[in-house]
């Protein structure tokens, strides 16, 4: 991270950047009685986070701008996962038009679960940035990897099933895309339309009835309130399962948050989708299973500090069909964590358990029980940019693949079924490399 020393385009008003402030979480302005703190003081005490932290405050309120911005670029280099430090940072950055370095702080707190105000902040003042040269906003995301499945057609236990069908551990190559462009709608909420793609294939080497393949694309609209961010959309999307279109679904939801506290945001997202279900070579059930799937979604998201944050939600949906075998209701819930270690380390962990009863038999896999399900699901990942990975090594990588995620993750799934034959339980590990990419 470097500052550019630039001229002032601008000069804020102390009230405008202030409101700002409110909405980083880093505080607001000292009081006139409070004691002025010199640049002495700084050079004294370089790595008082506190001390440069209410010495940016006091730069910024006397207009001072390129003093905080310098601040806040040191408490960065000791902090860098201190987000709403570099929300603040970004936005003094724009205020001193240089909107490139501002474009980049705020684009590196893309999902690092800010509360709804914050992001309200970040898309305002990234629309802001990028608008002067035009009011549409471009990214995309690609990983690339391999995974190892002890059970990648996910056999039953019973061992008379495993004899019979030959299929053991297997290797995949796995990788994902997402494409997304904003257009800012102007006004100062930082709203904008979005429309996004996003695709994923898993390619086993022996297992061809694992093979899989989806893509979806969905549009809508990003609404910023004054602590809220609410996301009306519309879907449609594809699947293809041993290369053969098994499923169309289309519809749309709403997703939206609400800050509660400057740590804590509560979640509610609705979706209905038609599931249009097409014979295969595998399945001659085909619009058996056509019919509605509606869910709801509540949960809150924790963030103690800037580095750890949490979310817990539950989730219920029901899909009702013509023949009731295929309908059925869900239940969800999960747990998520997110750990930052500095310089783009992280750990991420999930548990979730779903429990899944159909209305009946269905007359396939039984004429007399209905399936009921639970599943319990646990991953494990950790991940870090490669420049960091090669830095321990005092090496150094090319600009265009630094930036590089490498994860490595592992993950457990059990199923237990009131239908034996669909008991089943896999472990995989996976090596995944992403690049993202703002144009």
């Amino acid at each position: 991270m470097r500052f550019f020393n630039r001229p002032v385009g601008r000069l804020l008003r102390q009230s405008s950047l202030g409101l700002a402030l409110a909405f980083t979480g880093v505080g607001s302005f000292p009081s006139v009685a409070t004691a002025q703190i010199s640049f002495q003081e700084i050079l004294a005490a370089p790595d008082d986070v506190q001390l440069n932290l209410e010495y940016a405050r006091q730069e910024v309120a006397s207009g001072r701008l390129q003093q905080a911005a310098a601040a806040l670029e040191r408490l960065l280099l000791l902090k860098p996962n201190w987000d709403s430090v570099r929300l603040f940072y970004g936005i003094v950055l724009y205020r001193l038009d240089d909107l490139s370095g501002a474009i980049r702080e705020f684009n590196l707190l893309v999902d690092r679960g800010l509360s709804s105000s914050q992001e309200q902040e970040r898309s305002k003042y990234l629309a802001l940035a990028t608008k002067k040269d035009s009011p549409i906003r471009l990214s995309a995301r690609y990983t690339l990897g391999m995974r190892i499945d002890s059970n990648p057609g996910r056999l039953p236990d019973d061992p008379f099933f495993v004899s019979i069908i030959d299929e053991g551990t297997d290797v995949a190559t796995t990788g994902s895309a997402r494409f997304r462009a904003e257009i800012d709608l102007g006004g100062a909420n930082g709203n904008y339309l979005f429309l996004q793609t996003d695709s994923y294939i898993n390619e086993f080497f022996k297992t061809d009835t694992a093979d899989f393949v989806s893509a979806q694309v969905q549009t809508g609209v990003v609404l910023h309130g004054a602590n809220s961010v609410i996301t009306p959309y519309f879907l449609y999307g594809a699947d293809w399962l041993q290369y053969e279109n098994f499923r169309n679904q289309y519809g749309g939801g709403v997703d939206s948050s609400w800050s509660l506290s400057s740590q804590v945001d509560f979640i509610l997202n609705g979706r209905a989708v038609y599931q249009d279900y097409n014979l295969t070579s595998y399945s001659v059930i085909g619009d058996l299973r056509d019919g509605w799937r509606k869910s709801v979604e509540a949960g809150l998201k924790f963030r103690p500090s800037d580095s750890q944050s949490f979310k817990l939600t539950g989730r219920y949906a029901r899909k009702e069909t013509e023949f009731a075998g295929y309908s059925y209701k869900e239940g969800k819930v999960a747990l998520e964590s997110l750990t930052l270690f500095g310089e783009g380390r992280y750990l991420s962990l999930t548990t979730s358990y779903t429990h899944t009863k159909y209305d009946q038999a269905d007359g396939d896999l039984s004429f007399i029980t209905a399936r009921e399900d639970r599943r319990f699901y646990a991953r494990a990942a950790v991940g870090a940019p490669l420049e960091t990975i090669f830095a321990e090594a005092d090496f150094s990588l090319p600009e265009s693949i630094s930036d590089v995620v490498l994860q490595l993750g592992v993950s457990y799934t059990h199923q237990n079924s009131s239908i034996n034959r669909l008991n089943h339980n896999n472990w995989s590990g996976d090596i995944l490399f992403t690049k993202r990419i703002s144009f």
